[in-house]
């Protein structure tokens, strides 16, 4: 990162702070940027932004100690570095970059910005079950192949993943339960029947698991349905739902009504995920726009937004970075079909951005359209091929 940085000696933790606070008051100005506190061995400690680094900074070190969590933070510190970006939005597109590549350990801890949001995660393996997360534990595992979401609440998850692994025969056991798909049968399976895998649930024995724990389902069999429920997820697929009405009615017909009520039930959970669902497929199928930023000392910018990311930026006073935007901009993508994990984090950034600068931001068709939106309010002097 092409930033700027300070460096504490070593000596007492009160003599640090002081100098760094002396560094902060003659070194950084008042202008947006990000900053990063790392601590001794190097390591990213906490990633922050402002539209005023130096007044951030330095409002650190009127906090009390040891009760303020960022005043403990200081004292961890070892090294301060800053980077000047030329508006709020550049340096809050940075911070979340930023946190994404360091994780570090005093924003984990923060409710920023994913630890308010749920997901739902299928993993690699044989048999990966359906997991509901928070979204900053499915942002830092590894074996995550997909994600879906975001949701604002964990209750309703619940419910209807429950609905939909009965209906699909998808397993909800524990991760650390060991998995024998029929492909993987044993020799001594065959030859001593009282050696045979029982079941850990009833589900296996009720019919709403296929027992992937005992190989009553081969890899193949377990994978297909697990490529419906990713469906019925992605809104590809209604067939649960289309069952449980059917089911319903049958439960109607023959005077079974609180069945029917416990069938109506499970509808509404499986309902109310799919009206959530949409919402989200509707951020990532929105079309490609060129988001037009005007810049502290006219370093404007255009960012080119598609499926609920920046994929990519410009500076306007330089033709070959316009130029190669626009070249971009032409280029077609296919909508993802969920929110990866790569890109969650950016995608609520960008959704609570604009919700609440609705009718304030340049948002433009085109690159030549941003760039005629900004001449509106500048004259900026650079158009593709010029």
């Amino acid at each position: 990162m092409p930033a700027t940085q300070l460096d504490l000696a070593v000596g007492t933790a009160e003599a640090d702070v002081g100098r760094l606070r002396e560094q902060v008051r003659a070194q950084v100005r008042n202008e947006p940027g990000v900053y990063l506190m790392r601590g001794a061995h190097g390591d990213v400690l906490y990633v922050g932004k402002s539209t005023q680094v130096r007044t951030r900074l330095l409002s650190y070190f009127r906090l009390p100690w040891p009760e303020h969590r960022h005043a403990r933070l200081l004292r961890e510190t070892a090294r301060i570095e800053w980077e000047p970006l030329p508006s709020e939005f550049a340096a809050l597109l940075r911070e979340v970059r930023l946190i994404r590549a360091h994780l570090p350990r005093y924003n984990v801890r923060s409710a920023r910005p994913l630890d308010r949001w749920w997901v739902i995660t299928i993993a690699r393996g044989p048999a990966p079950r359906l997991r509901i997360q928070r979204a900053s534990a499915a942002s830092r595992a590894r074996d995550v192949a997909q994600v879906i979401g975001p949701f604002a609440s964990r209750r309703p998850l619940v419910d209807a993943v429950r609905v939909l692994n009965d209906a699909l025969g998808l397993r909800d056991c524990a991760d650390h339960v060991p998995m024998h798909v029929s492909d993987e049968a044993e020799l001594f399976d065959a030859l001593e029947p009282a050696l045979r895998r029982t079941p850990g649930c009833h589900r296996y024995e009720t019919r709403r698991c296929l027992g992937p724990c005992v190989g009553a389902a081969s890899e193949h069999e377990y994978r297909v349905q697990l490529t419906r429920a990713r469906a019925v997820l992605e809104g590809r697929d209604d067939t649960p739902q289309q069952q449980l009405v059917r089911d319903m009615a049958a439960a109607s017909a023959a005077l079974s009504y609180e069945r029917a009520g416990w069938l109506r039930d499970r509808l509404t959970a499986l309902q109310e995920l799919d009206a959530q669902l949409a919402r989200v497929r509707e951020a990532l199928a929105r079309p490609s726009f060129v988001y037009a930023v005007p810049g502290r000392d006219g370093d404007d910018r255009l960012y080119l937004v598609r499926h609920g990311r920046v994929v990519a930026e410009a500076r306007c006073r330089e033709p070959e970075s316009v130029n190669a935007l626009q070249a971009l901009e032409h280029r077609g993508v296919q909508a993802p079909s969920g929110a990866m994990v790569d890109q969650l984090d950016e995608l609520l950034m960008l959704e609570q951005w604009f919700r609440a600068r609705d009718g304030e931001a340049v948002r433009a068709e085109s690159v030549v359209a941003a760039l005629e939106a900004l001449r509106a309010t500048r004259w900026i002097g650079v158009l593709p091929g010029d």
